[in-house]
């Protein structure tokens, strides 16, 4: 079962990625539950992460977190 919330995913750390703009990122999951809460989804936190971003908001982002596919 692919994690919804960051309450769900047991790991220590999140990995989001974005192919389109080549960034990468390592994030501490108790450091995203402290800022956002535990019911945080991963889809708002993508969208939380990606702002500031030219591409936030439109359908060419393509940040995900492959991690959670694993």
């Amino acid at each position: 079962m692919t994690p919804v919330t960051l309450r769900e995913f047991r790991g220590e750390a999140i990995e989001i990625s974005c192919a389109r703009c080549n960034k990468h990122a390592t994030l501490d999951r108790k450091a995203l539950v402290k800022k956002f809460g535990a019911k945080m989804k991963f889809v708002q936190l993508s969208r939380v992460l990606s702002i500031g971003c030219e591409r936030h908001g439109t359908g060419q982002c393509e940040a995900s977190f492959p991690g959670l596919m694993k």
